[in-house]
Order: structure tokens, then C-alpha cells, then sequence
């Protein structure tokens, strides 16, 4: 299996002048690709001369039908070693600056209104695709995909468009992909949907995962709290703190208090929406992390995103779970996939968010 390698790509370059070279002789590999989130990889080739002098940082890999972007080049002599983020990270370089692309709404963001689709595509064209200044334009190409919810609104201020995209994206409960145009220049963003293929619908062929039916060679299963907040007490620039929860009113040992400094005075439904996203990685952590064959892994039965059955094998409970993360690990001459099966349901916290935004909830 060849990686092909290729030069910094420019606005103007193609990938047929930015090719550098092509590579069998892999020593190992590890990919981890996520639906509505960065990846990243390490990849390690043979120490060689020719190779050092022609790798360069900013550089992309296309391998596995996966697109890679380079950080970092280490060697040692005897080998080199590549690490980085898969091609989604090219949007975690700019940041949504409020100027004069932005929408009517408060001072100092950047607001937009609409589908997911339709505020994921305003923030990409106004600071990635055609920014107001040009020195900030990337070479990626707007492709149209899934809408994700009809009726969303995103308030962003200095936030990179990378974690704009997968705030939204979860919301929806879709994901996105970032892909090399191969035969021209630039690269391709998209937003994605999953398919259905659980046991409890009849519409697509049934996925069940369970060790039973071979397709699994180990489990394991995570639910915790450590890093969880359900009660935010948010504080403006005003000294004024108010408080938010995820879904609702929670007492006792359940209640999970934290402060977040909302530095500037904005409207209620706002202050909600900004809190929340303040908190947004402190959730419970519920999933499974599966080892499955490399014969029946990530093929044409089922994608990432796609949304599947697994039993758990220690209790004979069944849930359905969407694939959110896949995991590829090559050495020596050895291959291995994992799967990470996040909820299938909407995070609390991404429910109160959106019903909040549509203006279902109000503030008491």
C-alpha cells in the first residue's frame, strides 16, 4: 500500500505539481479519524536521505483513502516519524473575527442564523474561503452536503472555525470530512449524515456487534463523571451571575456546580448559548471502544457515523450507538481497527442549547 506525499499546498497549486514522492515501506502507522471532530495520525518510514529532503512540514499525506496534514518531522537515523491532524485541522487556522462580514446582533461577534449547513458554510466563506482580508484565505473548496437542523444560530467570538464546526455538528448529529481535490487543487469540505443501521429499524441492512457473531475481538465500556458540570453559575461583565443548567433543575450529590466569566453583557437567550459553550467538553463520558477483525472492520457493511448495535458482552444488555471515532494501526506487517461508539441521542446540554436557540425555553 503506497503513502503518497506531497508539498505545502498553495491557493494557486495543484496536486499534480505539489507531488513529492510515493512510499510502500511503512514501518507503522496510527490514524484516528472522528466524525465531527479533528484526527490525528503518527505515520513512521525508514530513515532516508531523499525522503528527509523532500518531507516537508505543512505537507499532506494521502493514504488508506485518507487525507493527513504534517506538524511534525522527527529522525533519528533510522527512522522518521510523521505526526499531525488529518485534513480537517487546516480549519482549526483561523478564527471567527468579527468585521465587517458580520451578521446584525452583538457588538463583537460573529452571528449566524439558518441551517447547520448554512452557518457552518458562513463561517468557512467569511474567514477561511473569501475572508474580507485576503492574507487569511486557505485552499479549500465549499462543496453543499446535509443540512443537519433546519432552524439553528451560532454566536461566535474568536473562536477557531474547527471548534464552530463541531459544536454544530453535534447539535445536529451530523459530521463533516475534509478531502484532497486529487484531480485539481484545493480541498473539499462537506457535512455528512450517518445511516441507521441498528437493529430496531428495518429501512438499511442491521448491524449487530457483539462477539457472538464473530465480529468483535474485544470490549470495553466507559461512563464516568469526572469532568461533568450540570449547573453553571455564569457571570457577565457586569459582576452579575445568573444561573444555567443543561437540562434542568438537579439536586443533591447529582449537582455539579462551576463558574464560567461571561466577560461582556449580551441578551438572555445568548448568555444561556455562551455558557453553555463554555462548558462544552466538560460532559459524562459514555461510550464503548471496540477492537473489531480487519476482515469485517470499517468497509462497505458500515461508516463512520453510522449508527449501529452492540452488545455488551459483560452485562447481555444491547445499545445503539454511533460511531464516532475509527481507529487504524499498522506495524509490522500487522493491521488493527478499533471503534469508539459514542451516544446515539443528543447530549443534554446540546439539547437545552438548540431549544434555547429556537427560542422553545425561556429564562424564568
Amino acid at each position: 500500500m503506497f503513502a503518497k506525499f506531497f508539498q505545502p499546498p498553495t491557493l494557486t497549486s495543484t496536486f499534480d505539481n505539489d507531488f513529492l514522492f510515493a512510499a510502500n515501506k511503512i514501518v507503522s502507522y496510527e490514524y484516528t479519524k472522528r466524525w465531527s471532530n479533528i484526527g490525528d495520525f503518527s505515520m513512521t518510514l525508514p530513515f532516508s536521505k531523499d525522503f528527509l529532503k523532500s518531507l516537508k512540514v505543512n505537507g499532506t499525506i494521502y493514504f488508506d483513502g485518507d487525507w493527513l496534514w504534517i506538524q511534525n518531522i522527527a529522525y533519528d537515523g533510522q527512522k522518521i516519524t510523521l505526526t499531525g491532524k488529518d485534513c480537517k485541522g487546516l480549519l482549526s487556522l483561523r478564527m471567527a473575527i468579527p468585521g465587517d462580514t458580520q451578521a446584525v446582533g452583538a457588538d463583537g461577534y460573529d452571528i449566524a442564523k439558518g441551517s447547520t449547513q448554512t452557518c457552518i458554510k458562513h463561517y468557512i466563506n467569511n474567514h477561511c474561503i473569501e475572508p474580507v482580508d485576503t492574507a487569511r484565505k486557505l485552499p479549500i473548496i465549499w462543496k453543499d452536503g446535509e443540512t443537519g437542523l433546519t432552524n439553528e444560530s451560532y454566536m461566535a467570538r474568536y473562536e477557531y472555525i474547527s471548534d464552530i464546526i463541531n459544536i454544530l455538528c453535534d447539535n445536529a448529529g451530523i459530521g463533516y470530512d475534509v478531502q484532497g481535490n486529487i484531480k485539481g487543487s484545493g480541498f473539499t469540505f462537506q457535512t455528512l449524515k450517518g445511516t441507521d443501521r441498528s437493529m430496531n429499524q428495518d429501512e438499511n441492512p442491521r448491524i449487530i456487534l457483539s462477539a457472538k457473531w464473530g465480529n468483535i475481538v474485544s470490549q470495553s465500556f466507559e461512563h464516568g463523571v469526572d469532568n461533568f458540570y450540570n449547573t453553571i453559575y455564569g457571570t457577565d461583565s457586569q459582576e452579575y451571575s445568573r444561573l444555567v443548567y443543561r437540562d434542568g433543575t438537579v439536586s443533591g450529590i447529582s449537582r455539579r456546580e462551576c463558574n464560567v466569566n461571561v466577560s461582556v453583557s449580551i441578551s438572555d437567550d445568548w448568555f444561556e448559548k455562551y455558557t453553555l459553550n463554555e462548558v462544552k467538553d466538560n460532559v459524562e463520558t459514555h461510550s464503548f471502544e471496540i477492537a473489531v477483525p480487519v476482515s469485517g472492520g470499517v468497509n462497505a457493511a458500515y461508516f463512520l457515523g453510522d449508527t449501529v448495535t452492540v452488545k455488551d458482552d459483560f452485562t447481555g444488555d444491547r445499545y445503539d450507538r454511533v460511531i464516532t471515532e475509527v481507529s487504524k494501526s499498522y506495524s509490522q506487517g500487522q493491521r488493527t481497527i478499533s471503534l469508539v461508539l459514542g451516544q446515539q441521542k443528543q447530549k443534554p446540554f446540546q439539547k437545552i442549547v438548540n431549544n434555547i436557540l429556537n427560542g422553545t425555553i425561556k429564562k424564568g
